[in-house]
């Protein structure tokens, strides 16, 4: 995100307070702006997380957010004291939707575990393939610039993950156990290579402009890594 448009707040002035609870549109707005249902700090988010999935954060100016929010600059340093504070309540926000609708796919015991594994990824790719093969979510884009992102920003990235194969790992175990998963599997190393093949998949399928790296991933892991054991 520009460093200029973050490092200094502005002072919260009674007009800046007064802004925040109307939720005034910034001047010189040329943008449709959030939902005005929203409150300002989410829309702020919502905002945020729609320009920095399709900039990235770094390529990502605060003003463009705001305009976008419909809030004034002073309503931002409301909510957030620093371009961290910020960045981190996006990644949280993005990791809760994320990971509440994993759960919701993940414990549906109608299917088994390689079944419901599989609909993760498919889903996914069908999201994927529907927004012109590109990845909007801003996990993603926030972890290919990890080396040029603070550490509260960065930790709460690698925490996303981290979870992310932790529920995965889970599902695993239960297919071990139903003897559908090789139990020769570490289940744990399994579900962090599984993880990091998809983010790969997914690069990929943006140099590529296709979806057949997700295509490919869903065959070799479906098809041969997680096959029926021997």
């Amino acid at each position: 995100m520009d460093t200029n448009d973050l490092e200094s707040p502005a002072p919260r002035d009674a007009g800046d307070a007064a802004d925040t609870r109307s939720g005034a549109v910034a001047e010189g707005s040329g943008r449709e702006s959030a939902p005005k249902d929203l409150c300002t700090r989410d829309r702020i988010l919502e905002a945020g997380a729609e320009v920095i999935g399709a900039k990235g954060f770094n390529g990502s100016g605060l003003n463009e957010i705001l305009q976008r929010a419909g809030v004034p600059k002073g309503s931002f340093y409301h909510y957030f004291a620093s371009k961290e504070e910020f960045g981190v309540a996006l990644i949280e926000r993005a990791r809760d939707e994320y990971l509440d609708s994993l759960r919701t796919h993940l414990s549906d015991r109608k299917r088994t575990a390689v079944q419901r594994l599989r609909a993760i990824f498919e889903e996914t790719r069908e999201e994927c393939a529907n927004s012109g093969a590109t990845v909007e979510c801003i996990i993603p884009k926030l972890a290919l610039e990890t080396a040029s992102l603070s550490e509260p920003v960065h930790a709460a990235v690698r925490c996303v993950y981290q979870q992310w194969s932790a529920i995965i790992a889970q599902v695993i175990r239960e297919g071990q156990a139903a003897d559908e998963i090789d139990r020769r599997h570490d289940a744990d190393r399994l579900a962090n290579v599984l993880v990091m093949m998809w983010e790969g998949a997914a690069i990929r399928m943006q140099i590529d402009r296709s979806v057949q790296p997700l295509d490919d991933f869903l065959g070799f892991v479906f098809d041969s890594l997680l096959g029926q054991p021997s």
